[in-house]
């Protein structure tokens, strides 16, 4: 299984404290063999994250590393422009050595739907209509610059059954965090999926954890088995870098000592369906 890290660019100082900061732990993330790094964005500091612009982050990222993969966890897809969208991760992806990790969602904070003048309510259906245009904007010919295979690399955040469906029958992969109960919807990703199942499931470290607890947890996780990722983050969200540094450490720790647990799903059949070597 791939092993992600993902922060909500808080922290306890400036944005551009935590910009800078941001920029240090990818590449400590990389160092320490982490195989992506994740960005989640927000509008008016909702979730005290600092960060309404991923892109630009992931940009600076891409220039201090070589080989970690950069994913937008994620771009609020419902507020958005699909052609501005695509032609922004099209110059991130060529930029970075066809690095990106193109993920979406449909935004979970009314706030951030009224600042942009929308209605919340709808916000799921305008996020499938938005993935809809953004892929057929990916697929074509007008893109520059082209982003070949960004399209196989496009990932939809989702904690319910009807968007794990929207996924799975356009070829996305699927992001859930949702922390009980996500087992059978991925199962059914797995099943339904027209193109090769791809599931990232995000997980809670809390602040002082120790190690051992975190790997009983991913042993215990019935979501695991569906996951071809698991994407790590710390807690509370306004952490400083050397916060973020011990979560990084515990999570390597943790990971180490599940052992068995925390492998690729297998193939079995026509269809992969998931389960753990040993």
């Amino acid at each position: 299984m791939e092993l992600g890290y993902l922060t909500h660019v808080g922290g306890l100082g400036s944005p551009r404290d935590a910009y800078r900061d941001t920029v240090e732990l990818a590449v400590a993330a990389e160092a320490a063999g982490f195989t992506s790094f994740w960005v989640a964005q927000h509008h008016a500091s909702e979730a005290q994250g600092y960060l309404p612009s991923p892109f630009v982050l992931l940009a600076a990222v891409a220039q201090a590393t070589s080989r970690i993969r950069l994913g937008t966890g994620v771009i609020a897809a419902a507020l958005e422009d699909p052609r501005r969208v695509a032609e922004d991760a099209a110059v991130l992806d060529v930029l970075s050595g066809e690095r990106l990790e193109l993920g979406v969602g449909a935004g979970s904070d009314p706030v951030a739907s009224a600042l942009f003048g929308r209605d919340h309510e709808r916000r799921h259906t305008d996020c499938a209509a938005a993935v809809d245009e953004l892929r057929e904007i990916l697929g074509g010919v007008a893109l520059v610059p082209e982003a070949p295979g960004l399209l196989d690399r496009m990932w939809w955040a989702t904690g319910s059954r009807r968007g794990v469906d929207a996924a799975a029958a356009r070829g996305i992969g699927v992001i859930s965090g949702r922390p009980q109960g996500a087992a059978p919807d991925l199962e059914r990703y797995w099943a339904r999926a027209v193109a090769e199942p791809r599931v990232a499931v995000s997980r809670l470290i809390r602040a002082g954890e120790p190690a051992a607890e975190v790997a009983a947890r991913l042993r215990a996780d019935a979501a695991l088995p569906w996951a071809s990722a698991l994407l790590l983050q710390t807690q509370p969200t306004r952490t400083d870098l050397a916060g973020h540094l011990r979560t990084l450490a515990v999570a390597a720790e943790a990971v180490s000592a599940a052992g068995s647990a925390v492998h690729e799903p297998v193939a079995a059949g026509p269809r992969r369906t998931a389960g753990w070597t040993a």
